[in-house]
């Protein structure tokens, strides 16, 4: 059975007025004024003032996901006035129109197949991606269908494996390369990237790219800042990890 990709929704402001009135209504419910949203936004007070009068345009679909966070409210609703005000936080929907299909978050933070891309300091969400629960469980088979999240990737060093720009469907629950080997998401010193992890002979793990014409080789001994965010367990180019 294959998957069911249903929408894919980043952020899309119906009107600047609409947008406005949901900002400034949950504002006013999370007591939070435009100091304290700017600043969690991370844009100057101005540039939030702006969008509160009704003066530019709505935020874009990254800082949205913040202003949603920080005022405790979905992002989804925040940026298109659709679905419950309720914050989900980040975890699995099941969607009303089709029982067997479940809405898998989209986050913003992205992996790096490259030079490394910035962590975010949380697991914003921008959107999401609908797929069929009886598929996730006969294919994908996680050990929590609640702990699945999706990024995209960007860059060169994971090529064949993935290509620039690809949605990676991505295990958080599964973060030990020594019990299973694949590719995971890592945290290197406040930088995300996407690499293969293998056990070697000298009970060490191993760190590499795909891509044999910019391969690169590290050894994981236990000195390294490293953080595994997640284990990558489908690419969407229909390929199973």
């Amino acid at each position: 059975m294959k998957a069911t990709i249903v929408s894919i929704e980043s952020a899309m402001i119906s009107t600047m007025v609409d947008y406005k009135e949901r900002i400034e209504k949950a504002m006013k419910a999370a007591g939070v004024d435009i100091t304290e949203l700017a600043r969690s936004v991370g844009v100057s007070y101005q540039a939030a003032r702006k969008v509160l009068e009704g003066e530019s345009k709505a935020f874009t679909a990254e800082n949205n996901a913040k202003a949603a966070a920080r005022l405790n409210v979905s992002s989804d609703w925040l940026a298109t006035g659709m679905g419950d005000m309720a914050r989900n936080a980040g975890g699995i929907v099941f969607s009303e129109e089709n029982e067997d299909l479940i809405r898998i978050p989209l986050l913003a933070n992205s992996g790096s197949m490259g030079k490394g891309n910035d962590t975010l300091d949380a697991d914003y969400v921008v959107g999401d991606l609908a797929l069929s629960a009886h598929w996730i469980n006969q294919y994908i088979k996680p050990s929590n269908i609640q702990e699945l999240k999706f990024i995209h990737a960007h860059g060169e060093s994971m090529s064949p494996t993935f290509s620039d720009g690809d949605v990676l469907l991505v295990d958080v629950g599964s973060r030990d390369p020594a019990s299973h080997e694949g590719v995971y998401v890592l945290d290197v010193h406040g930088q995300t990237y996407i690499k293969r992890i293998r056990m070697r002979m000298s009970g060490t793990l191993e760190v590499s790219s795909d891509n044999p014409n910019i391969k690169t080789v590290d050894e994981l001994n236990g000195d390294h800042q490293v953080r595994v965010l997640g284990r990558v367990v489908w690419a969407w180019n229909g390929q199973k990890l």
